[in-house]
């Protein structure tokens, strides 16, 4: 008589069935000995999950058994699951922190789209390198159309180019220095000349003082 199996498939999890001892509670002992019955036959098992539904708790024996299982199939690759949409189990696992670790599924639908998702994730990265391709299409196109932009901001200087002072450019001191020769072209500067005659009147008008003083 062929044996029964105590899972089932469901997406890419094997869903264990919770066992029961005798008062109706999780047997913990009895759920470790099926797990290992069932990698003893898939020595690839990396998705594993225990149907906790139409239970009302589980008791620190079970946490500890779950935490050995998701650890084991974490060190694969793979995750534990929960499927239970009880709030009382639900709150125990994150009050025990597990939910950290393991993924609580409130329904099979729920298992259905996860193992979905993940499949088309594992697809994505199957996919061949060419497709990473247009990425390098982009970063050419992209360095070319920075050439345009090196090109403007290239500023030859030479004699083909004039250069004007602005008017914000002109020194404050040049205000303070006294404007003569070349600076002011339309001042006209004395000459020595005119300083000659100018001594010579003054001497004259002295002379003629001082005879005037003399006569009178």
């Amino acid at each position: 008589m062929p044996q029964l199996k105590n899972y089932r498939e469901v997406g890419i999890f094997d869903l264990m069935s919770a066992p029961l001892n005798p008062i109706g509670a999780f047997d913990a002992e009895q759920f470790k000995k099926d797990v290992r019955a069932l990698l003893e036959e898939k020595k690839d098992e990396q998705f594993l999950a225990v149907d906790l539904t139409g239970l009302d708790f589980v008791y620190s024996d079970a946490y500890n058994a779950f935490i050995m299982f998701q650890q084991e199939m974490a060190s694969k690759g793979g995750l534990f699951a929960v499927l239970s949409n009880n709030k009382i189990i639900v709150d125990g696992l994150k009050k025990a922190g597990l939910d950290k670790n393991i993924r609580v599924f409130a329904f099979e639908a729920d298992m259905m789209s996860f193992s979905l998702q993940s499949h088309s994730v594992e697809a994505e990265k199957a996919e061949p390198a060419e497709d990473s391709q247009p990425a390098a299409v982009a970063s050419q196109n992209t360095t070319r159309s920075e050439e345009p932009r090196a090109a403007a901001l290239d500023r030859h200087t030479g004699a083909h180019r004039r250069f004007t002072k602005s008017f914000n450019a002109i020194i404050k001191d040049d205000k303070k220095k006294q404007q003569k020769g070349l600076d002011v072209p339309f001042d006209e500067e004395p000459s020595s000349a005119r300083t000659v005659i100018i001594v010579v009147l003054l001497l004259l008008a002295a002379i003629g003082g001082t005879l005037a003083f003399f006569m009178f």
